[in-house]
């Protein structure tokens, strides 16, 4: 009995272990099961966090995107075409195996110069050829080391006409004197040619060089040329150009879709030099033509000459397609001048410009306002959304 009394109580005191042991593993899961649940909560607003952190960063992405644009603009770099000599790493098929180009970008490969005019020049010894320094005797020749290089030049040279004059040996009665005709002159006595003229007009408006930079190059290739002569010959052979800026302007009126914005713009000596010294520059862009119109005022009376507008009705003016009337849709930001317009004619439609509706506060606060620009691109996808660029 006193052995199943000490078997017993040693299985009370495992059991009372047991229990306590039991206890404390609860209470060990209970604290886990909080822990973990407080976990969960954690990496719960976490998640959430790094979603917010994602849309911010892809915001500012989109913002920064629209800043380098509207101070950089697009790169000209990318806006080259590609063609077949930017693919590098390819090898030429030809019978005597072409050397592997280089890979890379477009424009890496050698380019063809053969459409250019060709000028050799022998290069030898200057006593003949070359002799054994030892017993006299001439070296026989081997060939040539060709290098082509290009060469540039620019002469400037005076052009002297000989006209031909014959005099009479009979007497027929003729006259008694003729002269060969001449060469076509833009300006009928005019120290520039028409090749001249044309260099200077393909420069100054083609290349965007200023009248001093032209001045100044011919300078420096010995032609000292006044500038009054430069921008009196460009002025009279202007006029020749007349009927194609009427063809041009006709062109552009008859435009079912015109961009159209004014700027200021100074001038030296308008009206003689007794009118104002700023005048406005109105620029019409439309799908095949591009006008630009200098005029002392920025009122709706140059619109109304350019687009056609009659300004007594303020009507379109022309014959429309088919039997309805004209119709005009005019790209433009919001001022008065267009949107008047916009109201009075009847076929005439407003595209308003969509980045003028963000520009205000872009210009008022900077940066910081530029999701006001983002917001307003949604107004691209609704009717009556444009751009006046």
């Amino acid at each position: 009995m006193l052995a199943d009394a000490g078997v017993v109580a040693r299985q009370e005191e495992a059991l009372a272990r047991a229990l306590e042991a039991n206890e404390r593993w609860e209470r060990t899961a209970a604290e886990l099961r909080e822990e973990n649940a407080r976990l969960r909560e954690e990496n719960a607003r976490l998640r959430d966090r790094d979603v917010q952190r994602e849309a911010e960063l892809e915001q500012m992405a989109a913002e920064l995107a629209v800043l380098k644009r509207m101070v950089f603009g697009q790169s000209s770099e990318r806006m080259r075409d590609s063609g077949d000599g930017g693919q590098g790493g390819t090898r030429g098929d030809g019978a005597g195996g072409a050397a592997p180009r280089r890979g890379g970008r477009a424009g890496n490969s050698r380019r063809d110069y053969s459409h250019l005019p060709r000028f050799e020049v022998i290069w030898d010894f200057e006593d003949g050829p070359w002799c054994c320094p030892r017993c006299g005797r001439p070296f026989t020749v081997l060939g040539d080391h060709i290098i082509e290089q290009l060469d540039w030049q620019v002469i400037v040279r005076v052009l002297v006409h000989r006209r031909r004059r014959y005099r009479r040996a009979c007497r027929c009665p003729v006259p008694a004197t003729v002269m060969a005709p001449g060469p076509p002159k833009a300006i009928g006595k005019g120290l520039l040619s028409n090749a001249f003229i044309a260099q200077a007009w393909t420069e100054r408006y083609v290349a965007g060089r200023s009248l001093h930079s032209l001045i100044a190059g011919l300078a420096r290739h010995g032609a000292e040329i006044s500038a009054a002569t430069v921008t009196g010959a460009c002025a009279q052979a202007g006029t020749l150009l007349v009927p194609l800026e009427e063809a041009i302007s006709a062109r552009s009126r008859s435009s079912w879709h015109l961009h159209a914005d004014e700027t200021s713009w100074h001038v030296f000596c308008p009206h003689e030099g007794d009118g104002p010294a700023r005048w406005w520059l109105w620029a019409f862009l439309g799908p095949d033509t591009a006008c630009f119109v200098m005029d002392p005022t920025r009122a709706g009376a140059v619109l109304a000459r350019h687009a056609g507008i009659d300004e007594n009705t303020g009507q379109l003016a022309g014959p429309g397609d088919g039997d309805g009337p004209r119709t005009l849709v005019i790209s433009s930001d919001f001022y008065s001048v267009y949107t008047s317009a916009g109201s009075k004619a009847d076929g005439l439609v407003n595209l308003f410009c969509w980045a003028q509706y963000a520009e205000p506060g872009i210009m008022r606060n900077g940066a910081a306002r530029v999701r006001g620009l983002l917001a307003g691109a949604g107004l691209v996808g609704m009717s009556g959304a444009g751009s006046s660029a």
